[in-house]
């Protein structure tokens, strides 16, 4: 096999692959499918990289120990770099749980395992995915434990069966394997494999490097000389040039096969392309040319920087639709760390010779050490100033009283604690709060019969003398807009019917009382705290409430208003209006949740005005 030449018209396709994904993490609005530039990445590692390995197989210069070498150079100083200066900015205006949710991305990235942890961790109280500045850095996990991989493949078939014969047909079958777990169920992975969050799953990723690595194996030059476009060649590369960029804005993140079989289109459309491209058709010419090729000589680091400015942009404006000034701030930030990384890291430390290792302790293991080291530290430092309360707030009050009264819901429910303290010990009771699986509420669905949390809300159910219930409404059955999350993550299916009849059945046996949702924020007040610091937040705009809560509980209550022995609570209505702090205390800790403060504030105010539970068995809601 001869070396393997240098395209640039593949650079030029690179270059469109990071700008698409970088124009979606901007506004997904403004190319839906955008983010199909990672599995164009993935098509072009797949083919490159194997082309390499099995260039050097066959000239006999292959040594794994090179092979990694190289690796570390190419792959690591760069990121590094990149996860340092993430680091060392969410330090300083992140808080405790955030910047503990993006540390913990952080040292599994060092090992390639970020994405296992983000499929199985990303969850309602996990660090936004908006705002998560390393959450982009799975893709690299996945490409290096394809790599840890099918380099053995390469060797074994190379060097045992003498033929490349065995090892197409290897990768093949390894091809249409993987690429059959596509066209699985999502509940297989949700419900069996526990994994909530496909899209990071290494398993569904390995076809797209697998589609390039077949281009390579298969050979796509003759004898290192580009051959010349006949009307066949320029006809199909210019059709799947034309199809990859419609389905940039075709395709979109919803759809139910993300990702899956919907991906191998595009991942197809990649692995035509390259292979016509070597022609010098049309399309080679255009993206031959040299700002484009630039651009993709640049796109990792472009891929690294643009993320971390764009997640920091969500996280202090809360905003999930960038302005035009914080578009234009990130695009020249992202420009510059890129050029930087470029030519101070990625260039001088490519052409550097190193043995493995050096590069393994010198550019790995090291720098892995001290920024681990640095996290662990930063997040000591946080969590002192987590764990100091603000001036003013006040402990939880003393209630003696035994616990009669059972509260279920999600941290909904959990952020009632103050409210129950204080109302609880004026009218003679006390709650116990179980603030578990949001599913369990809708225990009616035999599917959830036999789940432990489930099993454990009804045992304390039929202890209890009332039950209240407090949910998140709007984050499981849709409706007004949920700052700090993709809800459609987070819906569950039949959730007014089967929550409806859950409450039934509660309500036959024993009083149930439900609480309204109080209204989400635009930003979190800790956060604007925390930002102070910097004069950030004078560049802000106000905090201010998010959708019409009214319409949202409305929805709620009439739901249940006709079902005997339920009520009503609206405890929010006595939280003030148009502000976030009384008296230089939060009411709110997140854009969602009261503090301890907020809600004995809105306990005191509802006891002021109403009783909460009912001396007499009602009847149904008026």
């Amino acid at each position: 096999m001869q070396a393997v030449r240098y395209r640039p018209e593949i650079d030029g396709l690179r270059a469109v692959a990071v700008l698409s994904v970088i124009i979606f993490h901007l506004n997904n609005r403004w190319l839906p499918g955008g983010f199909l530039g990672v599995d164009i990445f993935f098509v072009i590692s797949g083919f490159l990289i194997t082309g390499i390995i099995l260039s050097e197989i066959q000239n006999g210069s292959f040594s794994f120990r090179d092979f990694y070498t190289r690796r570390i150079k190419r792959i690591y100083p760069a990121f590094i770099a990149a996860v340092s200066l993430a680091s060392v900015i969410a330090s300083q205006i992140f808080l405790y749980e955030d910047f503990n949710q993006m540390r913990k991305t952080i040292e599994l990235s060092t090992v390639f395992l970020s994405n296992i942890y983000l499929g199985f961790r990303l969850g309602y109280f996990d660090l936004s995915a908006d705002e998560n500045p390393v959450l982009h850095i799975w893709s690299l996990a996945v490409e290096e434990q394809y790599y840890l991989l099918y380099p053995l493949l390469l060797i074994f078939c190379c060097k045992k069966t003498k033929s490349l014969r065995a090892l197409r047909h290897i990768s093949i079958i390894l091809f249409l394997i993987l690429t059959a777990t596509s066209f699985l169920p999502s509940r297989f992975y949700t419900d069996i494999l526990n994994q909530p969050n496909t899209y990071y799953l290494s398993t569904l990723r390995f076809p797209e490097l697998l589609a390039g690595s077949l281009l390579a194996v298969y050979g796509q030059t003759q004898n290192g000389r580009r051959q010349t476009a006949n009307g066949k060649w320029q006809l199909l590369s210019s059709l799947c040039f034309g199809a990859l960029l419609a389905c940039l804005f075709v395709i979109d993140k919803h759809n139910p096969f993300i990702p899956g079989m919907t991906l191998l289109l595009p991942c197809l459309l990649t692995a035509l392309l390259i292979r016509s491209m070597q022609y010098g058709t049309l399309p080679t010419r255009i993206l031959s040319a040299s700002p484009i090729v630039f651009v993709g000589k640049i796109s990792y680091s472009l891929y690294l920087y643009h993320w971390i400015f764009i997640a920091f942009a969500h996280y202090i404006t809360g905003d999930k639709q960038l302005g035009l000034p914080a578009v234009s701030a990130i695009a020249a930030l992202t420009a510059g760390f890129s050029l930087l990384s470029y030519y101070l890291i990625e260039q001088p430390l490519r052409k550097r010779k190193m043995t493995f290792k050096k590069a393994f302790f010198c550019l790995y293991l090291a720098p892995s050490l001290i920024l681990v080291g640095y996290n662990l530290y930063s997040r000591g430092i946080l969590k002192q100033e987590h764990l100091c309360p603000l001036p003013g707030a006040p402990l939880a009050a003393e209630n003696h009283f035994t616990e009669t009264v059972l509260t279920l819901g999600d941290s909904h429910a959990g952020h009632l604690r103050g409210f129950l303290d204080y109302v609880g010990s004026r009218e003679g009771w006390k709650a116990k709060i179980l603030s578990l699986d949001s599913e369990c509420l809708v225990w009616v669905d035999t599917t959830l019969a036999d789940n432990p949390l489930c099993r454990k809300y009804r045992d304390e159910v039929e202890k209890a003398e009332a039950v209240f219930i407090a949910q998140f409404y709007d984050l499981r059955m849709g409706g007004q807009p949920v700052p700090r999350f993709e809800a459609q993550s987070f819906l569950i299916p039949g959730f007014p019917a089967r929550f409806r009849e859950t409450i039934k059945r509660i309500a036959a046996v024993k009083p149930v009382y439900v609480f309204a949702n109080n209204a989400s924020i635009s930003r979190s007040p800790l956060r604007e705290e925390k930002l102070k610091r910097f004069a950030i937040n004078q560049y802000l705009q106000p905090i201010q409430a998010m959708g019409d809560i009214g319409k949202s509980n409305k929805a709620v209550f009439d739901l249940i208003k006709d079902i005997p022995n339920v009520h009503w609570v609206d405890a929010q209505k006595y939280l003030p209006e148009n502000t976030v702090e009384i008296h230089g205390r939060y009411l709110y800790g997140d854009q969602d949740h009261l503090t301890y403060f907020g809600s004995y504030y809105m306990g005191r105010e509802f006891h002021k005005h109403e009783r909460l539970l009912k001396s007499s068995r009602d009847g149904a809601l008026q």
